[in-house]
């Protein structure tokens, strides 16, 4: 079967599947997979690592165009790429995950439809009109430079309401005549993300609130606004009204660090403002409240407790509401339907996507939800820097951090189905198998990082409820729990193997995030900082230990500290904090030879970079710089030749679920 037939044959797999119920997938599935082995591939197999195309080109999108068909597939090679990967990550995950779970929680007399609206896998944001008639989405065009589109979902025509320009879109929401669309962005005038109105028919858009990044909800009658700011002061989240064309701003509701609110909705009979509350780290601590508008009362609407959840919309009846939620770490984030008053919810979707937001069209009772897939692969970047060579070629299953073994074979965090898992490969990409076993399925696995003498990884899992690091043999056997406090996450291996390092997690707006250590074979656990600091890496030579500091949690950035492993001196204050700030990152690791730090950063707009900051002082030094990709992970090689990094995007599309009640 050639490339061109393989991508077209995945496009349509895409639009079956998600046009299907679970019934009907399973047959897809096994469609799919007769084609694959009719044309000679095997079942399972990983094709040879090859070139992929970093040009970055993506769809192309004219500022001048008013108006246009939405084309059923006009795509470029790059985004041809992705759908073709993504295609391969929808059978593999469907499969396993359909084995796993077989609708669960789902009415089987439903007669739900799901489909794509749009497959390019570059919308940002998107909302439906309270009447079901136009979807508003952003799409970002390149890594710079975002539009805002509307469509009429009748003849699939849409136009630019803001063309392409130096923006960068979070959350949409729709006015309740349709008139106009909120939206949260920040710009190149503007970096602070704020809320804007723009008319759908013409004119300028008008800035209205600074320093908010989650959707705003209407009142019915559209001249209340619902916010969600933090208040970085005071540590905590709060809920305020405002009118709609922007002033008079009244805060209703508050909660303290670490919990957090979501994004706010507004029932149709202007009572009460719904949203999630509560801490997503951790164990399943998430909840459904509301907040009466007239004077502030809050009250759980559900008692259940999830993992996760996002953003939520009333169902006309001010009664039910469809939400995105997880369940557990171990299960995707799917819709569902809750019950208000009875507190009951019952799963919409029961598939291996993931859904982070959604729309509702309350009168005609049409979700718009957005589809997100990690496509991502390992790549070797040499020491000396350039692009590197690419070691994996799968639509997925790479999902961010990954640890050398001492005889060069990768250990990862990858997926099976739906769910978390470790493996290992060589380091060609060839040989993967699973490392968790039982594990997987049952509990959030990651963060694994192998000790200096290759006997054990340890990893973070929430197995017992909260998060707490593991350690398991090489081959994946006998794992054993090393930390029993309220909450560690990313561990670090000392090189005498001695020691694990972690962070201890804040919990319940108390004690700051600081760096612990405990015994490779578990023991007292050590506070080693404290300040706000996350993510340990130990030096080469075990004398210093390099993590994440800010001066709290909110708008601060964060910066690259050194401190002692020993604590004299100053004890746990640092002994270095680099100036330089650091846009959205996770991972700082030490260079072979001691003398630098390595990490990533991923800004909002614009390409993510590798760099690597001397000890000594200076300049940051560019490593690569990925115009089109994200960088999820990165670990060095122990001979010192090679960086280690997972690369991709996340593929984020519109999907419309209809005749779901």
């Amino acid at each position: 079967m050639n490339g061109l037939l393989q991508k077209s044959l995945s496009i349509r797999v895409i639009r079956v599947l998600l046009t299907r119920t679970p019934n009907q997938r399973d047959e897809c599935i096994k469609l799919d997979v007769n084609l694959k082995v009719k044309s000679g591939a095997a079942v399972g197999a990983t094709p040879a690592a090859g070139p992929i195309s970093e040009s970055g080109e993506d769809l192309a999108v004219s500022e001048g165009a008013v108006s246009e068909s939405s084309p059923a597939v006009r795509l470029s090679p790059g985004a041809l790429k992705i759908l073709s990967a993504t295609a391969m990550l929808v059978v593999a995950a469907s499969v396993a995950w359909f084995i796993i779970q077989k609708n669960r929680d789902v009415d089987p007399t439903r007669n739900m439809s799901v489909a794509a609206l749009t497959a390019a896998g570059n919308v940002l944001t998107a909302a439906i009109s309270p009447d079901g008639a136009y979807i508003a989405y952003a799409t970002s065009e390149n890594a710079d430079r975002s539009s805002l589109w509307l469509e009429q979902l009748s003849t699939s025509t849409r136009r630019a309401i803001i063309p392409a320009a130096e923006h960068r879109y979070y959350a949409l929401t729709f006015s309740p005549d349709g008139g106009h669309v909120y939206y949260v962005a920040d710009t190149k005038e503007s970096p602070r993300r704020s809320v804007y109105r723009v008319s759908v028919i013409d004119g300028p858009p008008k800035r209205l609130f600074e320093d908010i990044n989650a959707a705003v909800s209407l009142s019915p009658d559209g001249s209340k606004i619902a916010l969600r700011r933090a208040v970085d002061g005071r540590r905590a989240i709060i809920l305020s009204v405002a009118d709609a064309g922007g002033g008079n701003e009244q805060e209703i509701a508050s909660i303290r660090y670490p919990e957090l609110f979501y994004d706010p909705t507004w029932s149709p009979d202007g009572k009460m403002i719904a949203c999630a509350a509560g801490n997503p780290e951790g164990v399943a601590d998430m909840r459904v409240v509301g907040v009466r508008v007239g004077n502030g009362a809050m009250k759980t609407i559900s008692d259940r407790r999830w993992k996760w959840i996002g953003q939520m919309a009333w169902l006309d009846n001010s009664r039910d509401l469809v939400m995105v939620a997880q369940e557990n770490s171990a299960s995707p984030r799917q819709v569902w339907i809750l019950d208000s008053v009875t507190g009951d919810a019952q799963r919409i979707t029961n598939d291996a996507n993931t859904y982070n937001r959604l729309s509702l069209a309350a009168k005609s009772g049409v979700i718009a939800a957005l589809n997100v897939k990690q496509v991502s692969n390992v790549w070797l970047i040499p020491a000396g820097g350039g692009a590197g060579r690419q070691i994996t070629l799968a639509a997925g299953g790479h999902r961010g951090e990954l640890s050398w073994t001492p005889d060069g074979k990768i250990v990862y965090e990858s997926e099976a189905g739906a769910s978390p898992a470790i493996s290992m490969m060589e380091a060609d990409g060839s040989g993967a198998r699973l490392l968790t076993g039982e594990l997987t399925g049952r509990a959030y696995v990651g963060w694994a990082k192998v000790s200096t003498d290759g006997r054990y990884i340890v990893f973070t899992s929430d197995l017992k409820g909260e998060r707490h690091i593991w350690r398991m043999n090489i081959d994946g056997s006998n794992p054993i729990q090393l930390t029993n406090g309220t909450g560690e996450d990313n561990p670090y291996c000392s090189p005498d193997g001695r020691w694990v390092f972690y962070t201890k997690l804040e919990r319940a707006g108390a004690n700051l995030p600081s760096i612990g250590r405990v015994s490779i074979d578990s023991g007292e656990m050590k506070q080693l900082t404290e300040a706000f600091t996350a993510n340990p890496s130990v030096s080469p030579d075990g004398k210093l230990f390099a993590c994440l500091q800010a001066e709290g949690p909110g708008p601060f950035p964060w910066n690259i500290a050194i401190y002692p492993v020993d604590g004299k001196g100053d004890g746990k204050r640092p002994i270095k904090i680099f100036s330089r700030p650091i846009q959205i990152t996770q991972t700082v690791r030490w260079t072979p030879d001691g003398r630098g730090l390595s990490y990533f950063e991923n800004p909002a707009s614009g390409a993510s970079k590798l760099w690597i900051q001397p000890l000594d002082g200076g300049e940051p030094k560019l490593l690569a710089e990925f115009e089109t990709d994200r960088t999820f992970g990165i670990d060095w090689s122990r001979d010192g030749k090679y960086l280690a990094c997972v690369r991709g995007l996340w593929a984020t599309n519109v999907v419309l679920i209809k005749d779901f009640r």
